[in-house]
């Protein structure tokens, strides 16, 4: 009778404890689904605020071009901006325009530097803030895809195919080996010494942001002052070629890209980060690629290279709209625990 109530004594213990041991894992998962839940709602709808913004800073550029237009305020456009007495030129014409006069220009000179402060602060954010050619490929459906997909690794995460040689630190000679990696650096350096050579601004010829706002003020002058000119064709066929038939020219090609990746690896305010307490990559080592396949740059925020990767970051906020969990936000100042010390140094 005595070991017999014993025996039951034990039994309703273990109960007791399995049953308190539950209830500790349901809270442990209650707030863990919180937290989730909650990460997802910042995240995305701080990525829902910086997509907003970004068209709308996109239609104000166009709406000042027209305004120009209209009212002959000689604002120009962004190739060539001025206010006044002030007025800039587009970094890379202005370097191409003393290659090519074999002078020295003040005004590119100064423009090029208050590029390289906005590059060192916004990294590339030019290009999905004020460029018109990812719109242009997005109308016409025509996003470069990564060149044979993406690709898992044995532990389900996403294995990168960016330049070997840069996976050393994260130190400065990495950053040089990396952008000597990225084919627009070589494009760029060919433009520069093509245009010293020839005596002309070659690039100006055949940038689609100056044959974008050039197609602008052709249809303009054809619809309002009637006038018919050969730019009218030429100029939108040439984005055609460049941008539509030819969808990675950002990523490949573009020149002006490749100058603004040197000054944005050594950009490290604004850029995304990952919670990994909530991301189904991290916390549940799932094979997710949501932020990847986001990218318009292709940037692996999990890959060893991420800190040199996001050397390439426009600050779209794509990867922190589609983050399916809310993981991913994009934080002013840099990430200086230990944690993300030693990833940019693996």
């Amino acid at each position: 009778m005595s070991e017999s109530k014993e025996f039951a004594f034990e039994k309703t213990e273990s109960t007791a404890s399995a049953s308190g041991a539950h209830d500790a894992s349901c809270e442990g998962d209650a707030a863990h689904l919180q937290e989730r839940s909650s990460s997802r709602r910042t995240g995305n709808s701080q990525g829902r605020r910086i997509v907003f913004a970004r068209r709308i800073t996109m239609g104000l550029i166009v709406a000042a071009v027209l305004a120009s237009l209209a009212f002959d305020l000689g604002w120009g456009t962004p190739s060539s901006f001025g206010l006044g007495e002030f007025f800039l030129l587009c970094p890379l014409g202005g370097i191409e325009a003393m290659l090519a006069s074999k002078s020295f220009l003040p005004v590119s000179l100064i423009s090029l530097a208050v590029v390289l402060l906005f590059s060192l602060v916004f990294g590339r954010a030019w290009c999905s803030w004020g460029c018109p050619a990812p719109v242009i490929r997005r109308f016409f459906r025509r996003e470069p895809k990564a060149e044979g997909g993406f690709s898992h690794d044995e532990g389900g995460r996403l294995a990168s195919s960016r330049c070997s040689a840069a996976r050393e630190a994260g130190t400065f000679i990495a950053s040089l080996r990396y952008i000597g990696c990225d084919s627009r650096t070589w494009v760029l350096a060919g433009v520069l010494i093509a245009t010293a050579i020839v005596g002309l601004p070659l690039f100006c010829l055949v940038c689609p942001i100056g044959l974008t706002f050039g197609t602008v003020g052709s249809l303009w002058h054809l619809f309002v002052d009637k006038q018919i000119t050969l730019s009218c064709v030429v100029f939108p066929l040439a984005l055609v070629v460049e941008l539509v038939m030819y969808r990675r020219w950002c990523l490949d090609v573009c020149p002006v890209a490749g100058l603004l990746n040197i000054f944005g690896q050594f950009a490290k305010l604004f850029r995304p980060r990952v919670q990994t307490s909530t991301c189904f990559r991290r916390a549940k080592n799932s094979a997710c690629s949501a932020c990847l396949e986001a990218c318009p740059e292709h940037i692996d925020l999990h890959s060893a290279d991420a800190a040199l990767q996001l050397g390439e970051c426009t600050r779209c906020g794509e990867c922190v709209r589609k983050c399916p969990s809310g993981s991913v936000s994009i934080k002013i100042l840099p990430d200086s625990s230990p944690a993300a010390e030693k990833m940019r140094r693996q």
